[in-house]
């Protein structure tokens, strides 16, 4: 997984959705804490959608078990990091093609 996110990062420049002010990321964790990924969605094309749902399926994995020892506990950081990161990686990499910044442009670059 952490090659693919180098490929989707390399040469992106990060644009205000992918920042804590940004939309994508309190979704991304507002999703976590419920257990449900659907709402992530809408910000990744469809052929990433694998890559997201994977990512996320580890860190509330590993979110059920954090507190059992440190060992869980680092292996929930992990994934969540993952998950984190493939989330503002792929939004950055959708986003970095001009779409979602191009004046008049009419589109969003975001997934309907």
């Amino acid at each position: 997984m952490t090659a693919g996110l180098s490929v989707l990062l390399a040469g992106s420049a990060f644009a205000h959705c992918d920042t804590t002010g940004g939309p994508i990321i309190p979704e991304a964790k507002a999703a976590l804490e419920k257990g449900d990924v659907t709402p992530i969605l809408k910000w990744v094309r469809k052929d990433n959608e694998a890559e997201i749902k994977a990512a996320f399926t580890k860190a509330v994995e590993a979110k059920t078990t954090k507190d059992k020892s440190v060992e869980a506990g680092r292996a929930f950081v992990e994934a969540y990091v993952a998950y984190m990161h493939y989330v503002e990686g792929i939004h950055t990499a959708i986003v970095s093609t001009g779409a979602h910044h191009a004046a008049g442009a009419g589109t969003t670059g975001h997934k309907d």
